[in-house]
């Protein structure tokens, strides 16, 4: 579906200016709000705008203004997974960290807003293609896709906020007057929401689209949503039961063969993919490359804006199946990084790794460095001496447009949703240790052991789900959603200290400078509402504490 980006126009600004009512002349230049629905190829472009306007990630307050997932400040950097390299003006410390925001000083200050005129563009759809002659197979297509899309758009709202007003129709102040202000749904009300319009979505949704439609909606992506809020929502029985559907569905969805590479621009819509956003070169391009290198790299220089915690390098268990701290055989003091689960190497960069066509040093005493780990958390190298490999293409420059497409779902995160979801319904049955075992095996981990009670499995399957979903935008909400983040937060981050002793490498772990992140579980579990929505709408509760 990269030629979307191509065609579409954008329906919020279409021009429909009034002409001279002496002239009975539609324009041939632009689409008129009546031309605009009466054909299935017009109404497509309205439905491809709703498409473009995909975020992956909420937008938030960093002045590169694009969604989380391909910035400067990805979600990861508000957890115990990364911190930016850089400081000034990032939100992820000087906001979220430091515990300064609240609805005056929102850190997604334009998510809101954003999300709410991506809904009204699929009210505005559903309401006209409803109403149009188009014959009832195209119909059903395209309601099944803006359905899905709306439901997108509103859990996005949903996993930052809680529950939100759910409005399904156009809304109009001229002929509505007050009545266009609506009152916030509780967060039960829009789950169940959520799970309808999947459920509708899925019926008209095709099992399986063309090569020249990927990124449109099919079944298994409106499956994915469901599942996802359903987990989250800690449903656990029908969260096990969507993602079991999406395994059993027999559209094809396996593990691509290579962790590393099934998220770049040569594999994109590979057979793992369930559902992503589509992006091209220089038409809807992301330069990710440049905020995500390292600070200094063979062909220019990124960055340094993702930096993996030792928190997390500590969590990648070696090929025996166990951690540095459960006593790991495999693990070399002096080689701390050897024998790793292969999602290590896929993920990381680390001291003395080959990337690009040189070898990445983040060591103390190195001359010219700027890779080199700046302890004190002053900003402008490394913070952790780690930098981010997962996802950032070796064969783009710093700085040059690219147009990999985010991918939002994927059939491993069903495989551990389904894992997590029947773990704590049924606890740890045999298809639970099967889900895990095809996640495992390709990292080239050993099974889990026998018996685990469901405590041990959910211990587990938290840390697969950890490593496997790393950078992928979802561990924030995974500390939430599981109440978690106290504990998580109120211990420093860990950084690795590298000095070179009688010509050795000597390890240290040490604090990584500015990484505590200050939370308040009182009101921290959800975001601000901004204060510009609620003087806007006196209708609509701040969420409590804040």
């Amino acid at each position: 579906m990269k030629n979307l980006h191509l065609l579409y126009i954008v329906a919020c600004s279409l021009l429909f200016t009034a002409c001279d009512e002496s002239l009975d002349i539609e324009p041939t230049d632009q689409l008129t709000d009546a031309s605009v629905w009466k054909t299935p190829t017009n109404a497509g472009l309205f439905l491809n705008d709703i498409y473009n306007s995909l975020n992956p990630g909420p937008q938030s307050t960093v002045f590169t203004n694009v969604p989380s997932e391909v910035s400067n400040d990805p979600l990861d950097n508000f957890s115990d997974n990364s911190l930016s390299g850089p400081i000034a003006g990032i939100p992820s410390y000087v906001n979220f960290a430091q515990g300064s925001y609240g609805p005056s000083t929102p850190i997604f200050t334009p998510h809101w807003k954003n999300m709410y005129t991506n809904i009204r563009k699929c009210n505005v759809f559903i309401a006209n293609v409803t109403a149009s002659s188009f014959d009832d197979a195209t119909k059903k297509g395209m309601l099944a896709q803006a359905k899905f899309l709306r439901a997108y758009y509103y859990k996005s709202l949903m996993d930052i906020y809680g529950g939100v007003p759910i409005i399904t129709i156009p809304l109009n102040r001229e002929e509505q007057g007050e009545a266009i202000f609506n009152a916030r749904n509780t967060y039960e009300e829009c789950v169940a929401f959520i799970q309808k319009e999947c459920d509708e979505a899925a019926v008209d949704l095709p099992l399986t689209v063309a090569a020249k439609d990927a990124g449109r909606a099919t079944k298994g992506a409106a499956w994915a949503l469901k599942g996802e809020q359903e987990l989250y929502a800690g449903k656990w029985p029908e969260a096990a039961a969507t993602n079991l559907k999406i395994m059993q569905s027999g559209a094809g969805y396996d593990l691509f063969g290579d962790y590393g590479q099934l998220f770049l621009l040569a594999n994109e819509n590979n057979k793992e993919v369930i559902f992503d956003i589509q992006y091209a070169a220089n038409v809807k391009g992301e330069i990710k490359e440049k905020y995500w290198n390292p600070v200094k790299v063979s062909d220019g220089g990124g960055w340094g804006a993702v930096n993996p915690t030792q928190d997390l390098v500590d969590e990648y268990e070696f090929l025996d199946g166990k951690t540095e701290a459960e006593g790991s055989t495999l693990f070399d003091p002096e080689n701390p990084y050897k024998n790793r689960d292969k999602r290590f190497e896929a993920t990381i960069i680390y001291d003395g790794a080959t990337w690009k066509n040189g070898i990445i040093y983040t060591r103390l005493g190195v001359p010219n460095n700027s890779n080199e780990l700046d302890a004190s958390g002053a900003g402008g190298k490394g913070r952790t001496g780690y930098f981010l490999k997962k996802m950032v293409d070796p064969s783009i420059i710093p700085g040059n447009s690219a147009g990999a497409n985010s991918i939002i779902w994927r059939y491993a995160e069903v495989l551990l949703n389904y894992a997590e979801a029947q773990n704590e319904a049924v606890g740890p049955d045999q298809s639970v240790y099967d889900a895990m075992k095809k996640v495992r095996v390709r990292a080239g981990l050993p099974e889990l052991p026998a018996n685990l009670t469901q405590a041990e499995m959910r211990i587990r399957i938290r840390r697969e789900r950890r490593i496997e979903m790393a950078f992928e935008g979802k561990r924030l909400f995974d500390l939430w959603r599981w109440r978690t983040a106290e504990q998580i937060f109120g211990k420093n981050l860990r950084a690795m200290k590298i000095t070179v002793v009688g010509g050795k490498p000597v390890y240290e772990k040490v604090n990584a400078g500015g990484g505590k992140i200050a939370f308040d579980a009182s009101k921290n579990y959800l975001m601000p509402i901004p204060q510009t929505v609620i003087a806007q709408n006196p209708k609509i509760l701040q969420n409590p504490k804040y």
